[in-house]
């Protein structure tokens, strides 16, 4: 094997240090400075897109919040808006039932007025229909010496003591 030859020992290690510095030197002035800025680049990157990230998070928050209150101020106003027209139909329908009672105790009036005058008007023409019927009674029994008005009289009388 001649890698394990003494002889070329020394050529082999001279040309693997020349090699090798010369590698490290390419490595260390051309590729690594190349590298050190693209990932000094991504780690610029990373750092904005957190800043916006974290930017936009607080502008969202923000309008959450703003959203909230909105949305809370709708609802009260909506409650107020509510409780008011409870209590606007509340007044309107106690005004009308206060109306129609009134209304109807009216016609409840204006009734038993009228039903007392048909009342009183139907009892005096039962009346009358009585006197003549006794007066036709009488007649067909053979009293003919009383009068109409004789039968009048009497129902009076019997009017004002029963």
């Amino acid at each position: 094997m001649p890698q394990l030859d003494w002889s070329t020992f020394i050529s082999q290690a001279f040309w693997l240090l020349v090699c090798f510095c010369t590698l490290w030197f390419l490595l260390s002035k051309l590729v690594t400075p190349k590298l050190a800025d693209v990932i000094e680049q991504r780690k610029r990157k990373i750092d904005d897109y957190v800043q916006k990230a974290d930017a936009l998070s607080t502008a969202a928050k923000t309008s959450l919040n703003k959203y909230n209150e909105t949305l809370a101020s709708a609802k009260a106003d909506a409650e107020e808006k509510l409780n008011n027209g409870k209590v606007e139909l509340k007044n309107q329908l106690s005004e009308t039932e206060r109306k129609m009672t009134a209304e109807l105790n009216q016609k409840i009036a204006d009734n038993e007025f009228l039903l007392a005058s048909e009342k009183k008007d139907t009892m005096l023409q039962i009346e009358n229909i009585a006197q003549d019927l006794a007066y036709n009674i009488l007649q067909k029994l053979g009293f003919t010496n009383i009068s109409h008005q004789d039968v009048a009289v009497i129902a009076q009388k019997e009017k004002d003591n029963g």
